[in-house]
């Protein structure tokens, strides 16, 4: 059975806080997930009070849609966010997740970066963040030491004097204040860093004096998708270290740039450090569910690409970690496909509250669910799932191509263009780590029943809800010769095909039928 709150029933004195921890343009590349480089203590330490999830992925890997994504629970083509636009410009009435909470008993307050401000507001620049959303009216932090044209720089400064730290320390502020009241709070603070240009104080790149960084393996596109375009990071810096016939950065400044990711990395996870800090000082940490999220990857080199714009695995990849005090079931690691969109659904159900709908668009009372699915059960056992794959969207000249993440090996990947047949790709990440083919070219023959197999996966029991291109097209088509090897669509692995099961949840434990094991 899915992990039933106690205190649903209860006032919401009882009710748990959530504190909801955003970064901008954070790999995986912290020492939760396995990098040895990385000096990150503070989300390690985070990581080992709750679940984290090696396999998340986000939904658009640009950070308008990314967090338009956590806040409404809808996929980009619903919402209309496929870059910059204000999602209340499309669904008026939509509730953010924040909102959400302040509408059932919670104060919620905000420092830093949550939405992207081209997203939210009342028009085609927005005013920082939803009005709608914020107990206390939310400012947006300014300030701090900053250097133009450049790509990186590691003046010797305190903290305080950089931006993120501005907004660690209004962050803490309003933990103070929110502590205060009678109501449960939902708190969000969202760092900037290590987006570029990668600007820390000098203390957190004299941490990595010593450490032997590499350039990227693969830094050419995947072979069976040559038509990739590179990109290079901006400043004039740059520009001067970069092979005007390639393209390409020289080796001795991409280990600068990739140094300079790592210390702003190391720069935030002392800022999230010190407001779990608070948390503890508070005697909050007990009561408080914590949200670590990185509202996307980043390229370093892969590829030849210095940005995200992706759904390959370095881009759509981003830690997310979660912690229940409250639960001692919920530790450990998960490898299961799960996505931003998840988040949303998943808060609600540790909160005790209903997974609400949302409008169809601003002009119908109409009502939609919520795209995600709630993370509860893996909380409970690391080894369960709640959907095959995890599907991470881009728009880009082969048109809007939907990655599928599968708990284990795999990426697959289908791009749908009006006038043009559906073109496809594949991964495997266990004998090609770097994505250098893509084996739906490559190997098209050996790989046409997997193919048909994700691409009917993708389609079926609810996963692609809200991949409104992509359900208009057809799977993939098997050639004749190949029609005998068509494989079950089993994804738990119990001898029934998916269909038959059906994506109900009979025993109500919040995994799917066709997940079941029991």
């Amino acid at each position: 059975m899915a992990f039933k709150p106690a205190f649903a029933q209860n006032s919401t004195k009882t009710k748990p806080n959530v504190l909801l921890i955003c970064v901008d343009d954070l790999r995986t590349n912290i020492g939760a997930y396995g990098d040895e480089q990385a000096i990150t203590p503070h989300m390690d330490a985070l990581a080992k009070r709750g679940v984290t999830f090696r396999n998340h992925q986000v939904q658009y890997a640009v950070c308008g849609p990314s967090r338009a994504v956590i806040t409404t629970g809808l996929m980009p083509e619903v919402t209309g966010v496929i870059g910059f636009k204000p999602i209340r410009g499309k669904i008026e009435k939509v509730t953010f997740l924040p909102e959400y909470f302040k509408n059932n008993g919670y104060i919620s307050a905000a420092s830093g970066k949550i939405h992207d401000p081209r997203t939210v507001g009342n028009g085609d620049h927005g005013d920082g963040d939803d009005v709608a959303s914020w107990s206390i009216p939310y400012v947006a932090p300014v300030g701090g030491f900053d250097v133009k044209n450049v790509s990186m720089d590691a003046s010797d400064l305190p903290d305080e004097e950089y931006l993120d730290g501005i907004i660690r320390a209004e962050g803490i502020n309003l933990l103070e204040k929110v502590s205060k009241s009678d109501k449960p709070f939902f708190l969000a603070i969202g760092f900037k860093k290590p987006h570029e240009p990668f600007i820390a104080p000098k203390k957190y790149w004299d941490l990595y004096d010593n450490t032997p960084f590499k350039v990227a393996e693969n830094q050419k596109a995947p072979i069976g998708r040559e038509d990739l375009k590179t990109y290079v990071p901006h400043g004039n810096d740059v520009k001067q270290n970069m092979d005007a016939k390639t393209g390409r950065l020289n080796e001795a400044f991409q280990l600068k740039l990739k140094k300079g990711y790592y210390a702003c990395t190391s720069f935030v996870d002392a800022q999230i450090g010190m407001v779990l800090d608070k948390l503890k000082e508070l005697q909050l940490d007990d009561n408080t569910i914590v949200v670590l999220w990185g509202d996307h990857g980043l390229f370093l080199g892969e590829h030849g690409r210095w940005n995200k714009h992706s759904n390959l695995e370095v881009a759509s990849s981003s830690p997310l970690i979660i912690v229940d005090p409250r639960n001692p079931k919920a530790r450990g690691a998960s490898f299961s496909a799960v996505s931003t969109i998840d988040v949303y659904p998943s808060l609600c159900e540790l909160a005790g509250l209903k997974i609400p709908n949302q409008p169809t668009n601003k002009n119908k009372p109409a009502t939609q669910p919520i795209t995600g699915r709630s993370l509860v059960p893996i909380l409970n056992d690391t080894d369960a799932q709640v959907k095959i794959g995890a599907i991470t969207l881009y728009r880009g000249q082969r048109g809007l191509g939907y990655g599928y993440r599968i708990k284990g090996k795999y990426r697959y990947i289908e791009w749908v263009k009006n006038g043009e047949d559906n073109f496809y790709e594949l991964y495997d990440y266990e004998k090609d780590p770097n994505e250098t083919k893509n084996l739906a070219v490559t190997d098209r023959d050996t790989y046409e029943p997997l193919l048909h197999k994700f691409s009917r996966n993708i389609r079926s029991m609810g996963e692609g809800d809200g991949c409104l291109a992509l359900l208009k097209t057809a799977p993939f088509e098997v050639s004749a010769k190949n029609k005998k090897y068509i494989l079950l669509h089993d994804g738990d692995g119990d001898g029934i095909p998916d269909d038959k099961e059906g994506a109900g949840d009979n025993d109500n434990d919040g995994i799917p039928n066709y997940l079941d094991k029991d």
